[in-house]
């Protein structure tokens, strides 16, 4: 997007991949997940301070604006979610078509970044080129299959700026031995909350070979180091109305998947009897349902990622330009740097945000 808005410039794109707009394909599931509803510095991990200028200076109302003048509608779904009609495709068309007056250099791998006499030297694999701007825009380590690399990290600190680690985000969670049953539950999916901290998600739980995924705990990822959150089985719910006096047993009584039903009462030591001969003791575990505690073992990885958390450490990008505070000229934009927005549209978001204060700096 950053080159579409740069008409008066020469522009230079490098891409390591044979086409444009690899990730912009596969996002949303192929229906390309342009932005949200609601959007805001508290959808983002990172710095609120510094995301704040340019979430306001370019939001979701924008970016909805630029693609419908453009004849491409996007339809609000669920979370808020804006999707494209069709596909991705629409997109990656408006992009070709916009930055016709750019010159693309597809599979070409950047090797390096120097300076000399504050002119940039960009060293590829298909030669040397220099500029006065360097924009970085190389995302992060998600969906290396799709060559994902660091080299924009490594750029950034070839210039002395620091690097938060790091890690997989909006992930699937792996399991500890205390959770091994929820691998037996593998392709059972429900609507399900977590509480992280002071944070609360509400979306699908899905069971998977590995552990949990689904929304939800993609959300839940996000803000997740280590340490315990808590799973809400029965959200909007409450398991004592549902008990009764009812001479049902409590698989088919609580409205949840029967195979999950029995799981979760074997993992809590509660035998599947009518509600009615519940003891006051074995009433308070069923009410784990609501409060069920988990420790992650840790996380699917880069392969099963939707984003990245940590990069390029934003205390020394302008937050009004995103130019280096350390390098005149050089710039940086989306998941490159140390900002990861939650699953529903905030990281293309972050990226169209962002991308447009550079376009705004370096047209003036």
């Amino acid at each position: 997007m950053l080159a579409a808005w740069l008409k008066a410039r020469k522009v230079l794109l490098i891409d390591a991949n044979e086409t444009a707009g690899k990730k912009v394909r596969i996002c949303g599931g192929g229906k390309c997940n342009l932005t949200n509803a609601a959007v805001s510095p508290g959808n983002y991990l990172g710095d609120p301070a510094f995301t704040a200028p340019a979430l306001a200076a370019f939001d979701q109302n924008d970016v909805l604006n630029y693609f419908n003048q453009r004849g491409v509608h996007p339809k609000i779904r669920s979370q808020g979610q804006y999707f494209c009609t069709k596909s991705a495709q629409e997109v990656l068309d408006v992009f070709a078509k916009e930055t016709g007056h750019a010159k693309k250099l597809f599979s070409t791998q950047i090797e390096g970044v120097g300076m000399t006499d504050g002119v940039f030297s960009v060293r590829t694999s298909k030669g040397m080129f220099t500029a006065r701007n360097v924009v970085v825009a190389t995302g992060g380590l998600s969906y290396p299959v799709i060559g994902a690399s660091d080299i924009g990290m490594q750029i950034a600190t070839t210039f002395g700026h620091t690097v938060v680690t790091p890690r997989p985000a909006l992930v699937g969670m792996t399991v500890q031995r205390d959770q091994f049953w929820f691998k037996e539950l593998s392709g059972i999916s429900f609507k399900a909350g977590i509480r992280i901290g002071e944070r609360y998600f509400e979306d699908e739980l899905l069971f998977a070979h590995k552990g949990i995924s689904g929304p939800v705990v993609l959300n839940a990822s996000l803000y997740w180091e280590k340490g315990q959150m808590l799973l809400d089985f029965l959200p909007g719910q409450r398991v004592e109305k549902l008990l009764g006096k009812s001479g049902k047993s409590l698989s088919t009584l609580i409205p949840l998947p029967k195979r999950f039903m029995k799981g979760f009462l074997e993992a809590v030591t509660l035998t599947d009897k009518p509600a009615d001969r519940l003891s006051a003791a074995e009433k308070e575990r069923l009410a784990l349902l609501h409060a069920y505690p988990f420790s992650p073992a840790g996380n699917f990885g880069y392969t099963k990622a939707e984003a990245m958390k940590g990069g390029v450490d934003t205390a020394m990008i302008d937050p009004e330009t995103m130019q280096s505070r350390l390098v005149k000229g050089l710039y940086f934009t989306g998941e490159v740097m140390d900002v990861t927005g939650e699953l529903g549209g905030y990281n293309l978001q972050w990226a169209f945000s962002s991308a447009m204060a550079v376009a705004r700096t370096l047209e003036r």
